[in-house]
């Protein structure tokens, strides 16, 4: 499997509608109700999802991806799907900044991927102290407040959560502080853009063990 992913700063503009437009004519015409769902979107919520959009679109075309194959649907949370049964997506917005993951397999491997970005607010620790009692469970309460209210640990604790409940298509708000991340697998990130500081986690399928004896194999050959 291959996880990839890019990410951009959200920007607007009359040319924005006319990316979208012109991308959108090389994707099968099912997907027609995915565009017109962005291209009804104003203001800030367009440009979210028109950057979503075309993050994708760059990384199903850095991929070779054929996107005419591609059929890009909505479910009743207007939560965007595609069909290929060897690619997923996941596509997240915070306060500026838009990322998209990707995760390519060969059809027969899970594929689900969830990801989240959050601009790092500057919190003052009694704020920390409170957010965390929504989302964290009494064990990682217990480290947070160990490791004197830490604001990375927060954001990761906080992407985490987010990008598994995405990628487990639960709804957000009911499922953050009961979701067991225990032996979960993310990537984690620090994006630096126009003065801001953003934290990103992707949580990916568990490795197949084609990819586990890769890296028993790479452990094996490591000299020290």
């Amino acid at each position: 499997m291959k996880i990839d992913f890019a990410s951009c700063i959200v920007t607007g503009g009359s040319y924005m509608r006319a990316r979208v437009e012109s991308a959108m004519t090389n994707y099968d015409e099912a997907s027609a109700p995915y565009f017109q769902l962005i291209l009804s979107k104003r203001k800030e919520a367009f440009c979210d999802s028109a950057c979503g959009f075309l993050l994708l679109d760059g990384l199903l075309q850095k991929n070779k991806i054929d996107r005419s194959d591609i059929v890009i649907t909505v479910d009743k949370r207007n939560r965007p799907h595609i069909s290929a049964e060897y690619l997923d997506f996941s596509v997240s917005h915070s306060e500026g900044c838009a990322l998209c993951a990707l995760a390519l397999g060969n059809g027969a491997e899970d594929v689900t991927i969830g990801c989240d970005v959050q601009r790092m607010r500057d919190y003052s620790r009694e704020k920390m102290a409170e957010l965390s009692h929504a989302f964290m469970n009494e064990r990682e309460l217990a480290q947070f407040e160990r490791d004197n209210f830490n604001s990375d640990d927060f954001f990761t604790a906080w992407t985490h959560r987010e990008s598994y409940v995405k990628r487990a298509g639960a709804d957000i708000f009911e499922a953050l502080r009961n979701a067991d991340l225990d032996g979960e697998l993310f990537i984690d990130g620090v994006i630096y853009a126009c003065g801001e500081k953003y934290r990103y986690s992707i949580n990916r399928p568990q490795l197949s063990a084609e990819e586990i004896a890769e890296i028993e194999e790479k452990n094996e050959n490591t000299c020290y």
